[in-house]
């Protein structure tokens, strides 16, 4: 089951990689064709979608999720083996990546993170913004917490030096609420498994934080602890999920198990 479920994973970030371009201009990429997006319907896992936090699609329940420029197209994928196209939802102009989470879809943006409220499936509806400084955004959620990098280094930003993770409370998507920042060198891609935060940082490698939730009198409280550093592991995008992570640095996929730490490395693909 681990390894069918790795062979999957792989296919959705290779097929999310491919829809993004280099990092010098993943906010001017070519968006992702029809075709291609529906092309990945067949490997949902269980009804979800695990792909690389700079995808451009996201599946929840029987639908797939595809930005498309200033649309966002949503396919039917009941019949995995026939998707069909549902509906089509006008976008801003600048979204790069999306994240299903809930019933509530979770769009980066170069300034600030759009929710979508996705209790109609075929019919996404404009929720609410978190604005931020103009920057790279991608975005990820778990246990109704928020994981935004943004990124200035390697983005094209006028007049803008912000190389930062923000951590956001969405217990009330109508109301997200920013409860912390971490400074990072240049930070790209991320991901969330449990208690184990995974964020590529540019020249400074993959870093791995500890994330220490707790609550009260109903006031959310997030911080986050530096557990591993690997300098030496130059990413773009990851994926983390049952204790088995997949990086990206464009050249490049490399396994890693993080049943334990430090890391085991289990195989590489160039």
């Amino acid at each position: 089951m681990k390894q069918s479920s790795l062979i999957i994973l792989m296919l959705l970030f290779f097929d999310g990689c491919g829809m993004m371009g280099s990092s010098s201009d993943s906010s001017r990429s070519e968006p992702a064709s029809d075709a291609t997006a529906a092309e990945a319907a067949p490997t949902a896992l269980s009804g979800s979608g695990k792909g690389g936090s700079r995808a451009k699609f996201a599946i929840s329940g029987d639908y797939l999720y595809t930005i498309n420029g200033v649309e966002m197209n949503v396919f039917d994928i009941q019949d995995a083996s026939e998707p069909q196209k549902a509906s089509k939802v006008h976008l801003p102009w600048d979204v790069e990546t999306l994240f299903s989470y809930k019933e509530y879809l979770y769009i980066g943006s170069s300034s600030g993170m759009y929710i979508y409220d996705n209790s109609i499936p075929i019919q996404p509806t404009h929720l609410t913004d978190f604005t931020h400084a103009q920057s790279c955004d991608p975005v990820v959620v778990s246990d109704d917490i928020a994981f935004v990098t943004l990124n200035t280094r390697s983005c094209w930003s006028p007049n803008n030096d912000t190389n930062r993770l923000e951590i956001i409370n969405v217990q009330n998507p109508e109301t997200p609420e920013l409860i912390g920042t971490v400074e990072m060198w240049s930070p790209t891609g991320l991901g969330v498994d449990g208690s184990n935060l995974f964020i590529c940082d540019g020249d400074s490698g993959l870093k791995i934080f500890d994330i220490n939730r707790s609550e009260e009198n109903g006031t959310v409280d997030v911080v986050v602890n530096i557990k591993e550093s690997y300098g030496e592991i130059n990413c773009y995008d990851l994926i983390a999920y049952e204790e088995n992570l997949i990086v990206s640095n464009h050249d490049e996929i490399r396994q890693f198990d993080y049943s334990s730490f430090p890391m085991e490395e289990m195989g590489r693909i160039k």
